[in-house]
C-alpha cells in the first residue's frame, strides 16, 4: 500500500477500466513490474465496465497470465540481451464475454505445449526455482467453471499471446437452456 501511495498517478492509463479490483490489480503488477525491469501496459483499445460478477475470477485469470508473463518476458531478455522486456494487456467487453489477452516478448510457446501447459504440474520453468506449474491450470479452470476458454498462440514480433474468454452469467444461463 504504501508502495502504491507514492504513484499520485497510474504509470498508464486505468480509465478504460472501471472495476476497482481490476483497476488495482493492474497498478499493482505494474508497479512490481517496473520494479523487475518489465513494461507493463494497457492496450489502447482495452475497456472494462464496473459492477461485473464475480470481478476476482477476472483478477484470478489476469494475476496469473501477467505474471507468466512477465516472467517469460525476462527469461528471454536475460538469455538473448533484446528489448527491454514487456508484457501488454487487452481487457473487451464482447455481448456477453469478458476477454482478457495478455502478450509478452518473451520466448513464445512451442504448438506442442500449448495444450500441455493448461494442465496442472506442467511448468517450463525450473521446479526447483519455486514453481509448481499451477497458475495456467488455475487460468483454465476458473475460465471453465466461467464458460469459457484459454489459449496460447504465438505473438507477432516473437513471444506469446494468451487469450481468455470468461462468460458472464446472463450467457452461461442462456447457452444451458439452448441444449
Amino acid at each position: 500500500m504504501l508502495e502504491l501511495a507514492r504513484h499520485d498517478r497510474p504509470p498508464f492509463a486505468v480509465e478504460p477500466v472501471q472495476e476497482p479490483l481490476v483497476r488495482a490489480l493492474l497498478v499493482g503488477k505494474t508497479v512490481a513490474a517496473s520494479r523487475l525491469g518489465v513494461r507493463l501496459s494497457l492496450s489502447a483499445s482495452s475497456s472494462l465496465r464496473d459492477g461485473m460478477e464475480r470481478p476476482e475470477d477476472l483478477v484470478t485469470v489476469l494475476g496469473n497470465l501477467i505474471d507468466n508473463a512477465q516472467d517469460a518476458a525476462l527469461s528471454q531478455h536475460r538469455t538473448a540481451r533484446r528489448e527491454r522486456p514487456f508484457v501488454e494487456v487487452r481487457l473487451r467487453e464482447r455481448v456477453g464475454v469478458t476477454e482478457v489477452q495478455v502478450s509478452d516478448n518473451g520466448p513464445g510457446v512451442p504448438s506442442a505445449k500449448r495444450q500441455w501447459i493448461f494442465t496442472r504440474g506442467a511448468s517450463t520453468k525450473r521446479h526447483a526455482a519455486g514453481h509448481r506449474g499451477l497458475g495456467l491450470a488455475i487460468v483454465a479452470d476458473v475460465v471453465s467453471q466461467r464458460g469459457g476458454g484459454v489459449s496460447v498462440t504465438e505473438r507477432a514480433g516473437g513471444g506469446a499471446r494468451f487469450t481468455a474468454h470468461l462468460l458472464r452469467a446472463c450467457s452461461r444461463v442462456g447457452a444451458g437452456s439452448l441444449s
